[in-house]
């Protein structure tokens, strides 16, 4: 079913960059509001006009052509109100009716599934199919087939990206594949769990138990109600699985890892931290061997001169240790919406930037339907 709301007034832009958010949670209302107010600067910067004409929930799909109010429909879904309920129609979720609307750009924000990847797998290989990059917040298709979507996809002049997958505001993926080309990688050690880092700091630096720190962090809204995700390790260890698999060896599978988490830290990892003055971070790690690549996630003690020593509260890092290159650290970023939305933007005007004359996205791009 299609429903419609108030268009927005378009702006002059030499490009017209039409988008919609399949999942539209926490994530997918913060891209919507991330967009809208940054709108003036990209189409300065960039010549794009960027236009959100479709979002769904469970509750029902919201569709406009002529653009929707990324402001207003944030602040409809921030205010508890499903889109089902939104004015203009029954709540009938399908999200395929994107396709028929002629996007250039899907945001798979839905919920992740490290199992199957579904609904999020699906929907990515329908946008294929149908002309459109796709641009991935859910990790699931990423962590099961991001090297195979990003062949298919090629065939047809299109992109994935993958950024909010990895790291987020950290360029992970897109730095390794343009800074490291020619040179092989032999191992990935990363801190990439901020909820984890934020507890670990906070139980370092104010002398706070586990539970202390992690009751702050989600007073904060930094942790999650249910925080085994990332406490257990299993965040870590599915971004490590699909940098993995797209920097090392594809056919590394989450099942060959078993994450340690901090959720029941060794006390001797804390004494050991005390006596030597480091500090604990969980670290992802995959390294070369000669039979494949192994990955471990567990927490380790850092001494002052490693990478990972400063790399306190939200913030994240990956070190890419090379045969030509030698060793390379990116660090920075840190954990929240904004920031996820940030880079969902920057995988969008990516997916402008990679895209052939042909391909552009000019509004008419030639799709087989």
């Amino acid at each position: 079913m299609r429903l419609t709301a108030r268009p927005v007034a378009v702006r002059e832009a030499v490009k017209l960059l039409r988008y919609a958010i399949a999942g539209f949670g926490n994530v997918g209302s913060a891209l919507a509001r991330h967009v809208h107010d940054r709108a003036d600067r990209i189409a300065r910067s960039y010549g794009l006009d960027v236009r959100l004409i479709g979002v769904c929930d469970r509750s029902g799909v919201l569709i406009d052509p002529s653009g929707l109010d990324g402001s207003e429909i944030a602040r409809w879904r921030e205010s508890g109100r499903p889109i089902g309920d939104h004015p203009g129609g029954p709540s009938s979720c399908e999200p395929e009716e994107f396709f028929a609307a002629g996007i250039d750009v899907l945001v798979v924000s839905l919920p992740t599934d490290r199992h199957t990847g579904m609904p999020g797998l699906k929907l990515a290989r329908a946008a294929i199919g149908a002309g459109a990059h796709v641009v991935l917040a859910d990790k699931g298709p990423a962590l099961l087939a991001l090297p195979e979507l990003e062949r298919e996809a090629a065939t047809r002049g299109l992109t994935i990206g993958a950024s909010a997958t990895v790291g987020s505001s950290l360029p992970t993926l897109s730095f390794a594949r343009r800074e490291l080309a020619g040179a092989e990688i032999v191992e990935i050690a990363a801190v990439l769990n901020g909820t984890s880092n934020v507890i670990l700091t906070g139980m370092r630096a104010e002398g706070k138990s586990f539970r202390e720190a992690l009751a702050e962090a989600q007073r904060a809204g930094i942790a999650e109600p249910d925080p085994s995700y990332d406490v257990e390790g299993w965040d870590t260890a599915v971004k490590l699985t699909i940098l993995t698999r797209a920097l090392m060896d594809e056919r590394c599978r989450l099942d060959g890892v078993n994450p340690v988490g901090i959720d029941g830290l060794d006390p001797e990892i804390v004494e050991r931290a005390r006596v030597t003055k480091g500090r604990v971070r969980l670290v992802g790690r995959s390294i070369r061997e000669d039979d494949g690549v192994r990955m471990t996630v567990a927490p380790e003690v850092v001494g002052a001169e490693d990478a990972f020593y400063l790399v306190e509260g939200p913030r994240k890092a990956v070190r890419f240790r090379t045969d030509d290159l030698g060793d390379l650290v990116v660090s920075g970023g840190a954990s929240g919406r904004r920031d996820v939305a940030a880079a969902l933007l920057r995988d969008m005007l990516a997916s402008v930037a990679c895209s052939s004359p042909s391909n552009a996205a000019t509004g008419d791009r030639r799709r087989d339907r």
